[in-house]
């Protein structure tokens, strides 16, 4: 028979826990989100047993459970709850707040740099309760094999209204009917609130198309084709990301006596609501906006002044709708110099039709391109260049050039690809120290590119697709592409099939809880900026950030800067203030 815990003081805080527990046949511990924690990986010395939380207002604070099986078999039927969480004055945070995974390990059989390491990586997350259908999926209950790991994601959302203070609660880990363990949460919620739009503009790629045959098997139709990009973009914004691409399909036109008619009805139905504001309209950020939107075209036009007329009413149509701020048209991507004099010719095209179009053009400052472009979008490799390898991005330009650029009312976003692990290529030493959003790399390497962001003022972020393996492979089985495991790929598909429960809803990867870390990460430096001044939130990214090659990989001194750079805007929140400086 196995020896009883009394749990008795979990039990009164929790509020509902029995106060005697059998003593379980697993071992467990807590570890922070910037860890990726294979099956194999040891038992720590000092294992962690409670798990300490800090947050703002509107914030989501992840954190991991890990159990592990070291007797001779398998041990199945174990199962997760999650307490309400409550101050000493009776203040609350409901457990519909709290979201619980089950992480599943993609094999990683030839890994994505030339010192990586091949094996089981945790990467998608399978909810127990989804976010969108709130259906219950099958990866609960689950078994934990004997001599290994099993990783939890539980991802704690604090709502906007929550008081400020200390928060205890608890998860239960069950098996069967029994508890089996109890794990105490401490969360402590700051005085600041975090916007639900974010600060710094994204726009990633999201393709409809391939989403729609990847949950269906085949194109089915154009309804089908808006409701599952609707789900995926609204997955995205739930992540801080605003999506170009979407269902692809350009609002149709009519051009008859050099008049242009566009029919605005689908557009506006998918679109609108991400540019309005009313896709998240209660719950998580919710009337979080896009920050971004593609301008789309159909494939050709009859004419030169059909092209330009359709510009003009694009451009008419969203100054109508308060929304022409965050419309651009992406010009060209990743123009070799012998493309620059097309480049040209089409953006002075596209201005001559529209002279306050944003091209947006994802190239180093060039200056045969400077005529035609308003919003540059380098790699990040090509910022500055990393000393001993002229031949990489030989054509990057003094940082000065930017800062110029956007004193004359251009922006500057930036990107990372494939040039952070080598295209196809063995990757050498060049290859290390970039901000990647790879499955094999230390989970630093996934939340550090909005750090980046803001050292170099960066004011926004593109990236080529969430979704690129959709169109050419089962995710589920590999989503290895360009050499790196994981590129262009932050999503996988939740069909029923698979994960369990009625409805497909698009199943997050750890990276994307990553990504979102940090563009959290980046209205904390900017809010501080707000109170304190630029200099003091440089302060803080400076101790994270060296350059775009070297920036800091420890967790943990990774989280005591941020733990900090918390404190210190929750002081200057809570302090008296004459309304000017209310976050």
């Amino acid at each position: 028979m196995r020896p009883v815990l009394v749990i008795a003081l979990f039990a009164i805080q929790a509020g509902s826990l029995p106060a005697v527990v059998e003593a379980p046949p697993f071992r467990w511990w807590i570890a922070d989100s910037l860890l990726k924690i294979g099956p194999l990986d040891p038992f720590p010395e000092s294992a962690v047993r409670s798990a300490a939380l800090y947050a703002g207002r509107n914030e989501f604070e992840p954190f991991q459970i890990v159990l592990r099986a070291d007797d001779d078999k398998d041990v199945a039927d174990i199962d997760i709850r999650v307490s309400n969480l409550r101050t000493s004055l009776g203040a609350e945070i409901p457990g519909n707040n709290i979201t619980v995974y089950f992480e599943e390990f993609l094999n990683v059989t030839q890994p994505s740099l030339m010192d990586g390491s091949p094996g089981l990586w945790p990467d998608a997350l399978i909810p127990r309760t989804d976010r969108y259908a709130n259906e219950r999926r099958n990866a609960f209950p689950f078994a934990v094999k004997r001599g290994r790991n099993q990783p939890l994601w539980i991802e704690v959302y604090v709502p906007e209204t929550a008081q400020p203070g200390e928060y205890d609660g608890s998860v239960n880990i069950s098996r069967g009917e029994a508890v089996a363990s109890v794990v105490p949460i401490h969360l402590t919620v700051w005085a600041f609130t975090l916007p639900s739009t974010s600060t710094l503009r994204s726009t990633f790629g999201l393709n409809g198309v391939t989403l729609l045959k990847q949950h269906f098997g085949a194109y089915t139709n154009d309804e089908d084709l808006y409701s599952i990009t609707r789900l995926y973009a609204r997955a995205a914004l739930l992540h801080r990301i605003s999506i170009h691409g979407g269902s692809m399909i350009p609002p149709k036109y009519q051009y008859a006596e050099g008049r242009m008619h566009i029919d605005w009805g689908p557009y506006d139905g998918e679109v609108g609501p991400f540019l309005n504001g009313t896709v998240l309209r209660e719950g998580p950020l919710h009337g979080a906006h896009s920050t971004s939107v593609e301008l789309r075209t159909p494939a050709a036009f009859d004419s030169e002044e059909q092209r330009s007329l359709y510009l003009a009413e694009w451009l008419d149509h969203f100054r109508k709708k308060g929304w022409d701020d965050r419309l651009f048209l992406y010009l060209w991507d990743e123009p070799a110099p012998a493309d620059f004099p097309q480049v040209v010719k089409k953006g002075l095209a596209s201005l001559a039709a529209v002279s306050g179009l944003r091209n947006l053009v994802t190239v180093p400052f060039a200056a045969e391109l400077e005529p035609v472009v308003r919003i540059w979008v380098p790699l990040v490799n090509c910022l500055e260049k990393k000393p001993g390898y002229d031949d990489f991005c030989a054509e990057a330009p003094p940082l000065d050039v930017y800062r110029h650029e956007t004193e004359r009312g251009r922006s500057v976003w930036f990107y990372q690809s494939c040039a952070s692990h080598g295209c196809n290529v063995p990757g050498g030493e060049y290859f290390n120290g970039w901000p990647a959003y790879l499955v094999d790399v230390p989970a630093p390497a996934n939340r550090v590119m909005q750090w980046v962001a803001w050292k170099y003022r960066m004011q926004g972020e593109l990236y080529y697709s969430m979704n690129e393996a959709y169109a050419q492979k089962d995710p589920w089985t590999g989503i290895r592409l360009f050499g790196g495991n994981g590129d262009g790929t932050l999503f996988y598909p939740g069909r029923p099939a698979r994960i369990g429960g009625h409805t497909d809803i698009p199943i997050e990867s750890i990276r994307l809880k990553l990504i979102r870390e940090g563009m959290e990460d980046y209205e904390y430096l900017a809010l501080l900026a707000k109170l304190e001044g630029r200099n003091a939130a440089d302060e803080f990214a400076g101790r994270i950030v060296q350059n775009t090659w070297r920036w800091e990989s420890r967790p943990e001194v990774f989280l005591a800067v941020r733990r900090e750079l918390g404190e210190t805007l929750n002081r200057l929140s809570s302090r008296p203030t004459d309304g000017r400086n209310a976050p």
